[in-house]
């Protein structure tokens, strides 16, 4: 199945109010244009204007506006490379905006700002940028289906209470099905579904949050059949009148649904995240489908199965003119995976270990909150080690997994009800981040921890993004490895990523990955998985594997492997002498001591694996005073 994507719009570009689903649904029927992508990124929301000239992320001093102000820094960097990346556009459009929010764009003055606040404004802004005449009427409940057709049919998007209801206009090519969670991620899902032409299916939100259907999932696996029956039930209720068997293929936009499971792959099934910022997701799949100038690969694995695919993956991608960064048997180690996947430059990594629940503590703390009210935090604590012969002090990695608040279950409606101050759950992470010593009971399994095995420890891939791979493709081939760490790997910019929703049988597992690697430079990724599930039939492991992504995402091959180790060499030297610079300018002795450990890491891989390469680019810059530091 060959599938085209669409290209990104050039001339508007929407940061939104995330809290503004009508107005954006509204702004976007005006902006939007066949067969082009309209980028439109949502703001969430702050709870206090930005009042820091240089901003440096740390988890010192949490108060009750630092997870916002953090947000809204990083978003603030992260629209500013992407705006960067596709050459700035000619309208910068903002719906919705608070003053709080618009103080923490750094790059406003530098274009031309359509300021939306209300409906008003889009007449005074939009009425003569766009050629459509026709209305699509919709009640405000169906803001989504009214935005689709009227996308679909050039027309502009009109919310009245009276209106008749929404008949779709369905193609049956592709389908995008979106969960209706009142926010402007349905409103970008919608535009991607426009713009590749595939048709919208609007369903409820659903009854059961992540942690719940991670719950039933486990319970199925081990031996409760009534646990995937409530599984299906909240599920397939949603979608159960949906002719899936007309289209050739489904994305469904999703809070953490496998639909792939509960539909049990009838036709090609990806899924998209929406609470990891889906509209980063779909630019990173856009931009970096025929924007890939590194051709490289990170393949990791302890080694530990008697067989396994990993021989087989590396000769695949050598084959391809892909140099592959091999991290197998003791080289297999929490340092190492940690820093190539923060640091190094690839387009593909493959994980072959033991993976999902490993051992930890199980914690209970009381604490004080700002206003003298007592409160209690249960949760799990999983703690992992990267020592490394090229450091003195070993790094330490503490995740915590929160089960109760005051004996509400977390994330529960109960507990959201309650309506805490913001305040209250800073105090319980300065609390948390006390280095006292804690009251902890040994666990020999912690639920949902999904934890890659390594060589030496277990890996928790707690990083905050990829610095020198741009929107890398993951298979993580390993036990629960669809929990929360392929929430960082996404939310870091991953644009693909490949894992099993519970502990995967061995030969099962090599077999998938052997067919998907067979196929993967012929055709996308999603129908590359689609045939290799052909070795999940009729075992324990049917449907285990979910693929988060969009449909037409591929990998192509590179020109040769000297060429490509180039360009990691390239890469990596451009990182160094970013992190120099970097080091120079921080302040905060935290930050100064991380950027040291990523420079000595940086000059050794170059001078250990890309010397030669090194020095073949200082000298085509010119920059040969640089080849002797090189080799000190």
């Amino acid at each position: 199945m060959e599938e085209s994507f669409p290209k990104i719009d050039s001339e508007f570009f929407c940061i939104v109010n995330r809290d503004e689903p009508a107005l954006s649904a509204i702004v976007s029927s005006y902006l939007s244009k066949k067969g082009l992508y309209l980028p439109m990124f949502e703001f969430p929301s702050v709870t206090k204007e930005n009042d820091t000239e240089k901003y440096e992320f740390s988890n010192k001093n949490i108060d009750e506006h630092y997870i916002t102000v953090t947000r809204a820094h990083k978003f603030n960097i992260r629209v500013k490379n992407v705006l960067s990346r596709i050459g700035g556009c000619s309208c910068l459009v903002l719906v919705g905006l608070s003053e709080s929010q618009k103080s923490y764009l750094s790059f406003l003055d530098k274009f031309n700002i359509f300021d939306i606040q209300n409906e008003s404004d889009i007449e005074i802004y939009l009425k003569y940028t766009t050629s459509k005449t026709g209305v699509i009427s919709c009640k405000p409940d169906e803001i989504y289906k009214g935005l689709a057709l009227a996308s679909q049919t050039d027309s502009i998007l009109k919310i009245e209470y009276d209106a008749q209801e929404i008949q779709p206009n369905n193609s049956h090519k592709g389908l995008i099905v979106i969960e209706n969670v009142h926010n402007t991620s349905a409103v970008i899902a919608v535009n991607y579904a426009v713009s590749i032409g595939a048709d919208v299916e609007i369903v409820p939100i659903l009854p059961i949050n992540r942690l719940e259907i991670m719950v039933l999932i486990e319970d199925w696996r081990n031996g409760d059949a009534n646990s995937f029956n409530d599984l299906s039930a909240a599920i397939y209720d949603g979608i159960q009148d949906i002719n899936f068997n007309g289209y050739r293929y489904a994305t469904f936009f999703t809070v953490g649904a496998p639909y792939s499971l509960i539909l049990k792959n009838i036709i090609p099934i990806t899924h998209v995240n929406l609470q990891l910022s889906p509209d980063f997701f779909i630019f990173s799949n856009l931009h970096f489908e025929n924007n890939e100038e590194i051709k490289s690969a990170v393949v990791f694995s302890p080694q530990e199965f008697t067989d396994e695919e990993t021989d087989q993956v590396i000769r695949t991608l050598a084959e391809k003119n892909y140099y592959v960064k091999q991290l197998l048997g003791k080289e297999a180690t929490v340092y190492n995976i940690d820093n190539h996947v923060k640091e190094f430059p690839f387009n593909l990594l493959h994980i072959c270990s033991h993976g999902g629940e490993v051992s930890g503590y199980s914690v209970v703390e009381n604490f004080t909150d700002t206003s003298g009210i007592s409160h209690t935090i249960e949760y799990d604590e999983v703690v992992s080690f990267a020592p490394s012969r090229e450091e003195a002090l070993v790094s330490v990695t503490s995740k915590q997994i929160f089960r109760k608040f005051d004996g509400y279950r977390w994330l529960s409606k109960e507990l959201k009800t309650q309506n805490y101050p913001h305040y209250v759950f800073s105090d319980m992470m300065n609390e948390i981040n006390k280095k006292q010593k804690k009251d902890r009971k040994r666990k020999d399994k912690i639920s949902g921890s999904s934890a890659i095995v390594c060589h030496d420890f277990s890996y928790q891939g707690i990083f905050g993004l990829f610095a020198n791979s741009p929107a890398p493709i993951i298979f993580n081939n390993s036990c629960w490895s669809w929990g929360d760490i392929s929430h960082s790997f996404i939310n870091a910019g991953a644009r693909s990523y490949i894992g099993t929703l519970w502990n995967v049988n061995n030969n099962t597992a090599k077999k998938t990955a052997e067919s998907f690697y067979q196929q993967i430079f012929d055709k996308p990724i999603l129908d590359s998985l689609q045939t290799a599930l052909s070795n999940t039939q009729e075992t324990k492991d049917e449907h285990i594997y979910i693929l988060w992504g969009l449909h037409f995402t591929s990998l192509y091959k590179g020109d040769s492997i000297e060429s490509s180790k180039k360009s990691v060499a390239k890469s990596l030297l451009n990182s160094l002498w970013y992190w120099q610079e970097k080091v120079l300018k921080t302040e905060d002795k935290f930050a100064q001591r991380s950027i040291s450990r990523t420079i000595r890491w940086s000059r050794n891989q170059l001078r250990t694996h890309f010397q030669d390469e090194s020095i073949k680019l200082f000298l085509e810059s010119g920059k040969k005073q640089a080849i002797k530091k090189l080799k000190e």
